[in-house]
């Protein structure tokens, strides 16, 4: 008989909580949940679609039978789509679509309200969320009716009835995801940044709407503010296409059974959680070295998107930090995979260099704490100006055409 891990074991005893969302702590720290106003989101926004063509990667000449939960979610609620809530929620996204280009602002936000149908904010939102920035004019009233708008949708709709019918569905979602957590690469991170976080928190966005094709997904790590302190987030859509089957008590797979993009998520991503920050304050270091973003090294990172040197810098800092982290856990072979991932294949042609300025950190935590307080050393070792530098690094890494 096959065992079960305990954790995935409990996973399916889970009933959906009283407050309506679906959850599971992994640690003392670590959290991993379907969000009921993320779904609850995602549902009307397709609704609203049909009204306004397009919002983000929701298309409405686009089929997404690969995505049950939003097929279905359509499939089920389409009775709704002339309701004057959801009328009125296409109107407001029609508008927010113009100021914000985006939906992440917004799912942040509702990630500070009690789930539905409860009322009110589980934390207080900080005066520096993103929905509530000057760069967004109009976005936080606008978001905040939209919330509103969601809650009442929820309830006239009945959404929580969906979600309860199908909890089976979000459970297999949550188990998949479940497996690929590296929970225990987490202290590690902690450690060698020197720094820790109240808490992490996972959410899975089975209902959020992907172009089709391999290897489309979405995710986001927003930062937030708890009474206990900043929380690191991860928020992450479904990364496998499903074929189209009859219903959602069908499926056996859910869209999440993901190792290699779980993993990513896990550590590169949350990576960002301990980088990101540090390097913000030092706009003025990181313009001084621009002429390194040559446009060889551009060309060469065109493949990860990399478009300008703050962002070079910033990815090769995580990719840093994952290898080096796979290191101090004693995984070898991961060290050994990522290394050769991100500097053969995706072309991070400073992170043999970074290596060998880390182990000064490594080697001295009774001076340098925390990363933040290294990051003088690493800027120094950056070549000044030499251009040239970064381009034979490039060409030394690139294979000669037969």
């Amino acid at each position: 008989m096959m065992k079960i891990p305990v954790y995935l074991a409990l996973i399916f005893l889970l009933p959906f909580h009283v407050n309506g969302q679906l959850s599971s702590r992994l640690s003392p720290k670590v959290t991993v949940a379907v969000n009921t106003n993320i779904e609850t989101y995602f549902i009307a926004e397709k609704l609203a679609v049909e009204h306004i063509g397009n919002y983000v990667f929701s298309n409405k000449e686009v089929q997404f039978t690969h995505q049950p939960i939003v097929h279905f979610g359509l499939k089920t609620f389409l009775p709704w789509k002339d309701s004057p809530v959801i009328l009125r929620i296409a109107e407001l996204l029609k508008q927010m679509r113009e100021i914000l280009h985006d939906n992440s602002q917004e799912i942040e936000y509702l990630t500070y309200r009690k789930p539905f149908p409860a009322t009110g904010f589980r934390w207080p939102p900080p005066a520096d969320l993103p929905l509530f920035s000057e760069r967004y004019p109009g976005a936080r009233a606008m978001g905040e009716e939209l919330a509103d708008s969601l809650a009442s949708f929820y309830k006239q709709a009945r959404v929580g009835s969906f979600l309860k019918q199908n909890v089976a569905f979000y459970k297999g979602a949550l188990a998949e995801a479940t497996k690929h957590i590296s929970v225990k690469a987490i202290p590690f991170m902690e450690k060698w940044y020197g720094k820790q976080f109240a808490g992490y928190e996972f959410y899975l966005m089975p209902g959020m709407p992907i172009t089709p094709g391999d290897d489309n997904y979405r995710a986001f790590g927003p930062k937030l503010t708890s009474p206990n302190g900043e929380v690191s987030a991860m928020i992450f859509s479904s990364s496998i296409q499903l074929p189209l089957l009859n219903s959602l008590s069908a499926y056996r797979q859910f869209g999440f059974d993901n190792a290699e993009v779980i993993r990513f998520l896990t550590v590169h991503e949350l990576g960002h959680s301990f980088v990101n920050p540090v390097i913000e304050p030092l706009k003025q270091l990181v313009q001084r070295d621009t002429s390194l973003f040559t446009a060889t090294l551009a060309r060469h990172l065109e493949k990860s998107y990399i478009s300008t040197w703050e962002t070079c810098l910033v990815e090769h800092l995580v990719r840093l930090g994952e290898i080096r982290i796979a290191k101090s856990m004693g995984d070898i072979a991961e060290e050994n995979r990522i290394r050769k991932l991100h500097v053969s294949e995706f072309g991070f042609v400073l992170l043999p260099m970074l290596e060998k300025v880390i182990e000064k950190y490594e080697a001295d935590r009774a001076r340098y704490p925390d990363f933040k307080r290294f990051l003088a050393e690493i800027f120094s070792s950056l070549p000044q100006p030499q251009p040239a530098d970064i381009d034979a690094l490039v060409k030394a890494a690139t294979p000669l055409n037969p």
